[in-house]
């Protein structure tokens, strides 16, 4: 195992990782839980690209009386997409499965066929996963933000990488038993 350590650690990362090319949808969904910015304007480039029209922003509430969603908005139009349409979607959402259980409905009552679906790499599979349990339409389409802090190449160089992946395969593993 240490001899191929560098084949199946990488192989750890990457099967977190179930990102799909980009292509035309009714609308972007950027999923909260971003600190950094890289999801919100991942999202913002897949617009201004012509993916789709407009930006819908998951952000709960708590962070010192913000929005996440505002203040990932805010974020990126400070980064120069000011001319990306964006859409806050304010909440008290504390989980995927939250998330889900809100929008996905919301998006099929507003006749989204195709959602292309903006979160860190890493959280790819698990929430592909879940926003697919929560109903066949819309069609969903997950997009991989780049992580600063998780590189699938060698992420046990780096703590905040380890810690990452530690987290996301123990979330991993609760949701494949229901948790």
């Amino acid at each position: 195992m240490v001899v191929f350590h560098a084949q199946w650690l990488p192989a750890l990362a990457w099967f977190l990782v179930d990102s799909e090319a980009p292509q035309k949808a009714d609308a972007i969904f950027v999923l909260g839980g971003d600190q950094f910015g890289e999801r919100i304007v991942h999202a913002a480039e897949l617009a201004r690209q012509g993916y789709a029209s407009k930006v819908y922003v998951s952000g709960p509430a708590g962070i010192f009386d913000y929005h996440e969603s505002d203040l990932s908005i805010e974020f990126a139009r400070r980064r120069g997409y000011s001319d990306v349409s964006f859409v806050a979607f304010k909440n008290d959402c504390k989980s995927t499965r939250d998330e889900a259980e809100r929008y996905m409905p919301e998006f099929r009552r507003m006749g989204f066929q195709h959602v292309l679906v903006v979160t860190s790499n890493f959280h790819t599979r698990r929430a592909g996963r879940i926003l697919r349990a929560a109903g066949t339409e819309p069609r969903i389409h997950m997009m991989a933000a780049a992580a600063r802090e998780f590189h699938p190449d060698d992420w046990w160089h780096r703590r905040q990488d380890q810690k990452n992946l530690f987290m996301e395969w123990s979330k991993t593993f609760a949701s494949w038993v229901g948790m």
